[in-house]
């Protein structure tokens, strides 16, 4: 499955993207694939998977890739807020709603994203595991405390908002508060 879609996203990126900018598309799309398909079968995320993504995400900041600031307000978006949340959710509930791993996720998405594709990625995702639990609770009985992994929808929702985010440039510009 991961090579698969790894090799539909190179043969895509590399059809679709400048050299240096489908290489770091790539690699980053292959870890992420590869985070979501670990979470969905043991829930973990590999800190191993976080730290080469990481170094990817920088890489792209050394070659002039992406902005510092970008990627840091994108780390913003991606890490501080959902462990915000997470705290509120844990004071009001006293229930973990979402693993260190997916903050460790947010981080590295964030820094590849950017802080407007990021906070769409969060929602999508967010809907997405949503639409996914209540079809899983229609087939299976209705269990409120039923855990599902989030990184396979933050994946899916951080790759397709960066596709999108190419055919569609003028959509995210006008989503940029300047």
């Amino acid at each position: 499955m991961l090579e698969i879609t790894s090799v539909i996203l190179w043969m895509w990126a590399f059809l679709n993207l400048p050299v240096d900018e489908a290489i770091i598309f790539s690699l980053t799309s292959t870890i992420l694939v590869g985070i979501g398909l670990v979470d969905y079968f043991t829930f973990q995320i590999p800190l191993l998977f976080i730290l080469v993504g990481a170094g990817v995400a920088f890489l792209s900041v050394l070659i002039g890739l992406t902005y510092l600031s970008f990627a840091l307000w994108g780390v913003f978006v991606g890490a501080i807020i959902p462990l915000g949340i997470m705290g509120f959710t844990w004071f009001i509930t006293k229930r973990q709603g979402m693993g260190y791993g997916d903050i460790q996720l947010g981080i590295l998405l964030g820094a590849w994203l950017g802080p407007v594709r990021m906070a769409m990625t969060l929602f999508s995702a967010s809907l997405l595991s949503l639409i996914a639990w209540i079809a899983v609770s229609l087939m299976k009985e209705f269990d409120k405390d039923r855990a599902i992994p989030l990184a396979p929808f933050l994946a899916v929702a951080g790759i397709g908002i960066y596709i999108g985010s190419v055919y569609y440039p003028g959509f995210f510009y006008l989503l940029i508060i300047e």
